[in-house]
């Protein structure tokens, strides 16, 4: 990568933001289409979250990508919000445009692209039980309810903060259901759910614990995690010792990707090049 005065600059801002794989796969993106641009990872603060943005866009950064603690925070910070983010309730991409920041979804589209890869699935009729309340888990059930997900349940050890994703699944006309975040509670309805979801950061961390049993898995569970690194959370570890069928965020992350690349360069995004890209920064695979 050659970077100049004329390098067009975008970026991810998160809070932690060491782990991430983002610039591998954009940054090997540019390069395949000879294309003057650099992607950089940000340390930024939710505190510090709307002056961030706003000195992007003064500085003439034309895109940003949000992770955690953002997705939420995000949208009192924006100019415009695309009608599709505004649905699902969270932010993780901005494009800055005419000076103004435009805020869009990408993670629910990233998902379902993730679990038609991994799975080979189609929401449509499927039984989806979500852990986590932040942005990402708010996306993925909004998401999969506009896309006919016969019912979603959502798991959070703070309750308050599902009513918002209740509302919005209610409004789609599908089933929605609050469980409580204990073992028991999840038990009584993991029989009915197809596919289980991970969108909380448990697991980011060395001796992270969701605290659930190989009992409750089995092999006709589909169990994601939206979580990359490390490759293998303990969720993914129990889950696949009781024989359920497994992945990790990567995929989602590739295709909510591809989906900001186009959104910024308004050029189809290279997806080959940035999976091998991806799978090289996280795995040591030659790309």
């Amino acid at each position: 990568m050659h970077i100049d005065g004329s390098t067009t600059i975008v970026g991810v801002f998160g809070a932690p933001i060491t782990h991430t794989a983002s610039p591998a796969m954009h940054n090997a993106a540019f390069t395949a289409l000879e294309m003057n641009w650099a992607y950089l990872a940000f340390a930024v603060e939710p505190q510090n979250l709307r002056t961030a943005l706003q000195g992007a866009r003064d500085m003439g950064i034309v895109g940003i990508n949000l992770t955690v603690p953002h997705k939420i925070l995000a949208l009192g910070c924006l100019d415009e919000i695309d009608a599709e983010a505004r649905k699902l309730g969270a932010v993780n991409t901005v494009a800055v445009e005419k000076g103004k920041l435009r805020g869009f979804n990408t993670d629910g589209y990233g998902f379902l692209q993730a679990i038609k890869e991994e799975f080979n699935l189609s929401i449509k009729g499927k039984r989806v039980l979500i852990l986590g309340a932040g942005g990402a888990a708010r996306a993925i059930a909004v998401k999969c309810a506009l896309e006919g997900a016969e019912r979603i349940y959502v798991t959070n050890r703070t309750d308050a903060k599902i009513q918002p994703i209740a509302v919005e699944v209610k409004k789609t006309g599908r089933r929605f259901e609050s469980v409580g975040f204990r073992s028991d509670a999840i038990e009584k309805i993991i029989d009915e759910v197809d596919i289980l979801v991970n969108a909380t950061s448990v697991g980011l961390q060395d001796g992270d614990s969701l605290g659930l049993g190989a009992g409750l898995f089995s092999p006709r569970l589909h169990v994601y995690d939206t979580i990359y690194r490390p490759a293998e959370t303990e969720l993914l570890r129990v889950a696949g010792s009781a024989g359920a069928k497994v992945a990790n965020g990567s995929s989602m992350l590739l295709h909510q990707g591809a989906k900001a690349f186009e959104i910024w360069t308004k050029r189809k995004a290279p997806l080959a090049v940035m999976r091998r890209a991806l799978r090289a920064a996280l795995h040591g695979e030659p790309s």
